[in-house]
């Protein structure tokens, strides 16, 4: 049976099409020449302060047509789930997600739009501790839950990896922050949703969890019958830690975090799940997949295709390369050939491996989501970055194979500028996918917490080397020799999307860099020129994607003098 997958896009729900003022102006880097665009505030105005929120708004806003009006819609941490005029800012309706008595909601995951349905994961929370996972559907005609869909409390159990004792889903230790994913099916009306946890904080013991929910059983037969399977990514029943961070010791973890959550692709008439996770324990053998990409099958099937002979005796610390190679459906990452050893400057990897120092820096891979590419010659690449700097280039039909790694910004931190931030890595995103005269182009944002290193946007093509995929640089924005490159992007920015222009018009990046007042950038994909730049009313909001259309912008943000949330929204106009 064929399937046809829904991607979830926070700038392109039911709504679509943008369509830029077109301009063919190039602009030249150092001539100081104003940006080919210009962003005017739209709201909050001083006549106009559009809608706050107590809490933040850590999901991403999502754009949706209700009743042939277009809403954004912003589901806030603390379960408020508010639709605002896209011209003025103005509540259309907002709903309170309910907790049992005297417990508090908290939500991270982006919801997933399906139809005219929002289907939202959440967390309540009694004096601080979280005490249940939820999973409701809202009506976005009623504006209310939709109770056909009766709330689904989330619990799970799985064999542990000796075979003798069990692992249970632990709602304290457990936390959502990925994107919820829905898949359609042609036989099916609702469809797959799947909702992803890792843990807020390492603290032990947690696990990566991947819950897949059949919407059509779930509506006929109530929520006993919801949860279709389940997918622990390590499956070990003891998590014993001696120190504070369970990940430094490379022991259960595996959490699936990532902002924008596992990726979902058509393949074979059917559809695959590209799983990223975090740090934690890594060994085929004990089906422990942590810090690694997974490539699972509808059903939450997993098979690692790993040849058991050439990972005998797995070492995690130093696995065998060729071990690593045989693995069709698990990508693990290491160096390439050429490729300089990671060196914090603060040395705590001098005496680790390459994945030892990746769990020691909390440099997981899945602190990123994938993206498939697919080439000239037929076939196909995953590229996926991790929070060490580095980008690595993976065959979509055989995981194992690492075609390349390329290091794009350098280890934050320098022996008289510590890293402020050396938890956070350089890189947690996901790439940006555009072709330029056939050749794949992926932008990735970087950043550095420090003053030594650039950082800022990241633009690589993808070629064939004989035959075989490719990184090449293509740009960086801003130019490292520009002093603006030690100065931005110095955290974590906001996800990176892309503008469709007008017929005439070029494809553009829109980023924000974020600070005590966010920036807005919009760089233009075929030579990396800046074509827009406005600073925020408020601080912008890192990991969240803007919202662009119909020549607006969308943003989450937090002005500091009152730490009240709020959207901030600009049109993008020609310059005169």
């Amino acid at each position: 049976m064929k399937f046809a997958v829904r991607y979830i896009s926070t700038a392109f729900a039911i709504i679509a099409g943008i369509t830029l003022i077109s301009c063919n102006t190039l602009y030249h880097a150092g001539l100081n020449k104003p940006e080919l665009f210009k962003l005017e505030g739209i709201f909050p105005s001083p006549v106009n302060h559009s809608v706050t929120f107590d809490q933040s708004i850590v999901a991403s806003p999502l754009l949706v047509g209700s009743q042939g009006k277009p809403l954004l819609i912003v589901p806030a941490s603390n379960g408020v789930i508010a639709a605002l005029d896209t011209k003025t800012g103005t509540v259309n309706w907002q709903y309170q997600l309910p907790s049992p008595a005297g417990q508090e909601v908290y939500l991270a995951s982006t919801p997933a739009l399906i139809g005219n349905k929002l289907v939202v994961v959440y967390q309540c929370l009694q004096k601080g501790e979280r005490t249940s996972h939820r999973l409701v559907v809202i009506d976005l005609i009623k504006k209310q839950i939709d109770k056909t869909f009766p709330a689904l409390v989330l619990s799970a159990e799985k064999p542990a990896a000796n075979g003798h004792s069990t692992v249970k889903f632990n709602p304290s230790t457990a936390f959502s922050h990925s994107a919820v994913k829905h898949a359609s099916k042609p036989e099916s009306q609702w469809g797959y949703v799947y909702v992803s946890f890792g843990s807020s904080g390492d603290t032990q013991p947690y696990h990566g969890w991947i819950f897949e929910i059949d919407m059509e059983a779930w509506k006929k037969k109530g929520a006993g019958k919801a949860v279709r399977n389940v997918l622990v990514t390590t499956p070990e029943a003891e998590c014993p830690v001696t120190m504070s961070y369970g990940t430094q010791e490379m022991i259960c973890g595996g959490g699936v975090w990532t902002p924008p959550g596992l990726q979902i692709y058509e393949a074979k008439n059917d559809f695959e799940l590209f799983v990223p996770t975090g740090n934690g324990q890594i060994n085929p053998a004990r089906h422990d997949y942590a810090n690694s990409v997974m490539r699972v099958k509808p059903g939450l099937e997993f098979d690692s295709g790993c040849d058991a002979l050439k990972c005998a005796n797995f070492n995690p610390a130093n696995p065998d390369v060729k071990c690593l190679e045989s693995c069709k459906n698990l990508f693990i990452p290491r160096l390439a050939a050429g490729n300089a050893p990671i060196k914090p400057a603060n040395r705590e990897c001098d005496n680790k491996t390459f994945w030892e120092c990746l769990a020691w820096m909390d440099y997981d891979l899945g602190g990123s989501a994938p993206v498939k590419v697919n080439m000239s010659n037929g076939r196909s690449v995953i590229v996926q970055a991790g929070k060490d700097g580095g980008v690595y280039l993976i065959d979509a039909d055989h995981l194992g194979i690492q075609h390349d790694r390329l290091q794009i910004v350098e280890v934050c931190g320098a022996p008289a500028d510590p890293c402020k931030l050396g938890w956070a890595g350089m890189i947690v995103t996901q790439p940006v996918l555009s072709y330029i005269d056939g050749v794949p182009v992926v932008v990735i944002p970087t950043f550095s917490p420090d003053k030594t290193h650039p950082a800022g946007l990241v633009a690589l093509k993808i070629v064939l080397e004989n035959g075989l995929p490719k990184f090449k640089r293509f740009w960086q924005f801003p130019d490292p020799a520009n002093p603006e490159s030690l100065q931005s992007f110095r955290t974590q920015p906001s996800l990176p999307v892309i503008a469709t222009p007008g017929k005439q018009g070029d494809l553009s990046v829109w980023v924000v860099d974020i600070g005590k007042q966010g920036t807005i950038y919009g760089v233009r994909i075929k030579d990396g020129a800046l074509i827009a730049k406005a600073a925020m009313q408020g601080t912008g909001r890192p990991l969240s994607r803007p919202v662009i259309y119909d020549n607006y912008l969308y943003l989450a943000s937090l002005m500091p003098s009152t730490n009240k949330a709020m959207i901030e929204a600009y049109r993008i106009e020609l310059r005169d």
